[in-house]
């Protein structure tokens, strides 16, 4: 007898059958076309094998993508983390207008990518920017600070934007954690503990660190695979200052129309990011979400 009890997966069969298609089958399909020179103006795709790869990590440019991707990453997943975090525990309080300043804060979120990235250009852009008139204004600087046309500052302009647009999320969760901490424990926490600081690190931090670490790990797949603020920022420049793989799959796909060679990029981005995963989720205590 076909029943839910011995077959459960059968019932299932409806949703998961659509979410397989538009899943195994893209992504079976960008590993073939990594395996063969697919080239736009030529109808021929000869299979290469790993050859699209080998070219890939020879190239002059995978090296300086690949650390500003790093790099990139190693700024932006923990900025995210704890602004947002801190601004989850300002805004978990009760004051005039709280109701207001959190559909402010969580705006950014709303935003597509490329109109963050205007924002940010108005804000950085070295003649009219908001930034440099600002300073100017309070007498800070004479000039102007190139924060987009300067290849260190530009990546710094660059991360600003993308934790700007990611902090609400990671604010979204983090009160949804907080919310879920039993009133009587922090009710006893603020009578034992006087310290703000303490009564967060023994009390608060521990219900709340499986969140923290899930947007550990959401955070820097993000950062990594982020490809339409940069773009729109900056364009990859100066020079190669703010070029990351994933913008890179763009350029060998719709620039060069090698879509072997972005196929190829795509897939090593895939196999860095399952790198990364594991090694956090390695790096975590064993015990950590034992009783979530």
């Amino acid at each position: 007898m076909w029943t839910t009890q011995r077959f459960p997966a059968i019932w299932l069969l409806p949703a998961l059958l659509p979410v397989a298609l538009m899943t195994i089958y893209p992504i079976a399909y960008a590993l073939w076309t990594s395996m063969h020179s697919v080239l736009l103006l030529f109808p021929d795709t000869p299979f290469t094998g790993i050859d699209n790869y080998v070219r890939v990590v020879k190239s002059g440019y995978f090296l300086d993508a690949l650390y500003n991707s790093l790099l990139f990453t190693a700024i932006a997943a923990p900025l995210v983390v704890v602004l947002g975090t801190l601004t989850a525990l300002f805004l978990q309080r009760r004051f005039l207008g709280s109701k207001i300043v959190r559909s402010i804060v969580l705006l950014p979120w709303v935003l597509p990518g490329a109109i963050s990235a205007v924002l940010w250009i108005w804000v950085f852009h070295p003649s009219f920017g908001v930034l440099n008139g600002t300073l100017r204004a309070l007498g800070a600087i004479d000039g102007s600070i190139p924060w987009l046309t300067s290849p260190k500052l530009a990546l710094i302009s660059v991360v600003v934007a993308h934790v700007w647009t990611q902090i609400p999320f990671a604010v979204v969760l983090i009160m949804a954690a907080l919310s879920a901490i039993n009133s009587e424990t922090l009710e006893a926490a603020a009578i034992d503990c006087r310290s703000p600081a303490r009564r967060f690190r023994h009390v608060i931090l521990p219900e709340i660190k499986p969140m923290i670490v899930v947007l550990l790990i959401y955070n820097a797949l993000a950062a990594f695979t982020t490809y339409d603020l940069v773009y729109a920022m900056t364009g990859g420049g100066p020079g190669t200052a703010t070029t990351l793989l994933s913008f890179q799959i763009w350029k060998e796909s719709f620039s060069m129309y090698d879509f072997g060679t972005g196929s190829a990029v795509a897939f090593i981005v895939v196999a860095i990011s399952a790198v990364m995963i594991l090694a956090i989720t390695r790096a975590l205590p064993s015990d950590l979400f034992e009783g979530d």
